[in-house]
């Protein structure tokens, strides 16, 4: 997956994978949070096992927002892109 960083607030993220439902399928990736500084690209490696190969259709990128201080709120976002077959 290549994720490119837009904004200039963020720069975290993490990842998940789902099926057609949107049901959360197991995976692994080397980290579990990734810094992508603000107009960058990085390639980011989702391993899914080979029996959950054929139900995912979906990855996922969360934006993490790290908290300034404990009244700030906090807003975060999903990106989903189909898996090719």
């Amino acid at each position: 997956m290549l994720l490119w960083n837009s904004r200039a607030d963020n720069f975290y993220y993490t990842f998940e994978v789902f099926d057609k439902d949107f049901i959360p399928i197991k995976f692994g990736t080397p980290e579990r949070t990734v810094y992508v500084g603000y107009l960058e690209r990085k390639t980011i490696n989702i391993y899914i096992r080979e029996i959950d190969i054929e139900r995912a259709v979906y990855v996922c990128s969360r934006s993490r927002i790290v908290k300034q201080n404990e009244t700030a709120s906090l807003v975060a976002s999903r990106i989903c892109s189909k898996i090719k077959e």
